[in-house]
């Protein structure tokens, strides 16, 4: 590595780093002051609250690196703005593709750790945080039993999938449901079951307007499809806690299961849309720091007065702003079925990038 690429990614380095643990530690402190009342309330135990709040870290990092990332990459800019260590590096020939090479760099690489966090390590710590929260918290508050999930989707460890189009948490109640039960070697689904409705009873789901199906290795039905008014099945015993825990959208599942699970659904005429606007979500996600450092590169890396770097640096600003609007947009308009999901979750990435990479070029002057 050239001595001008070891500077510039240190000083990147080092605000990134330290911008990071700050903005962890604001998502915490927020967190702990929003439920602080009830922690004491109820005298939950400090192990209690020291393991929901380790379980917490990596969530917290995953949702703030792309702003640490941006953070540093804006010291970093205006840092060299100030003592005109830009100019100096135009003026001995270097281009500014070559200037920013470390930086682009870092930034993939930190895109490439953030979803390998967020696939390995968020998917699970996450997990027990929602848990200690959903017991200790939660359901202590009237709203939270009141409220009905759409669309909740659950993986036994049984290999079976279940899918249900309302959840009411405080009636412990199910509508819509589709079982199915997987093959634990191909994972092809062996029987399927369709039902109207399903209550929770001596923990078991008793479900109403029952049809059961038994399907061949390639996915079709075999005979005629059984029928009940009523029927418990007894390997069905998720408590309504876990499909509460599994409403929480895709972000118990890894990248893997969560496709996995979309393809089995989709054979089964569920209708996925907003399943699969969070699988490329999943995908498009760690590279926002990158994108954001594209945003900022050309505009503060202009050879410009000291006046003009505070104006250059709110524009930077206005701009992230508006792409983290349009990303927002874009997702709601993909979760709704009114955008093409690939480009729902990757089409801010790509408009910003594309155009800051146009601009790249009015930087070199």
């Amino acid at each position: 590595m050239k001595v001008l690429d070891r500077y510039l990614t240190r000083e990147l380095a080092v605000p990134v780093f330290y911008s990071s643990i700050a903005l962890v530690f604001l998502i915490l402190i927020a967190d702990l002051f929003d439920n602080l009342d009830e922690l004491l309330r109820y005298q939950v135990e400090f192990k209690t609250i020291l393991t929901y709040y380790l379980a917490l870290i990596p969530f917290a990092f995953s949702e703030t690196i792309a702003w640490a990332a941006w953070l540093g990459a804006l010291f970093l800019l205006v840092n060299l703005g100030f003592h005109n260590e830009i100019t100096a590096m135009k003026t001995a020939g270097l281009k500014i593709t070559t200037i920013i090479r470390p930086v682009i760099f870092f930034g993939f690489l930190l895109g490439v750790g953030t979803f390998l966090v967020n696939d390995r390590i968020v998917a699970k710590t996450f997990r027990t945080a929602y848990e200690i929260r959903e017991i200790h918290i939660e359901k202590k508050k009237s709203s939270a039993l009141e409220k009905t999930l759409q669309n909740v989707t659950y993986h036994s460890k049984d290999s079976e999938l279940y899918y249900f189009q309302t959840f009411s948490k405080g009636k412990e109640e199910v509508q819509g449901v589709v079982v199915l039960w997987l093959d634990p070697k191909d994972g092809k689904t062996r029987k399927k079951m369709v039902a109207r409705r399903g209550v929770w009873k001596d923990n078991l789901w008793e479900f109403e307007g029952v049809s059961e199906y038994l399907m061949d290795s390639s996915g079709r039905i075999l005979g005629e499809p059984k029928s009940f008014a009523k029927k418990i099945y007894p390997e069905i015993n998720v408590p309504p806690l876990e499909l509460a825990l599994a409403s929480m959208e895709s972000s118990f599942l890894t990248y893997r299961e969560l496709k996995g699970s979309i393809q089995k659904l989709k054979q089964n005429g569920v209708n996925v849309s907003s399943e699969i606007v969070d699988m490329h979500e999943r995908l498009a996600v760690p590279w926002k720091g990158l994108v954001m450092m594209f945003i900022t590169v050309p505009i503060l890396a202009r050879t410009t007065s000291r006046k003009l770097i505070a104006v250059n640096v709110l524009l930077c600003v206005g701009l992230v702003f508006l792409y983290h609007v349009v990303g927002a947009i874009g997702l709601a308009l993909g979760k709704a079925g009114k955008l093409f999901p690939f480009f729902s979750a990757w089409g801010t990435n790509i408009i910003f990038a594309a155009g800051s990479l146009i601009r790249l070029e009015r930087a070199n002057h």
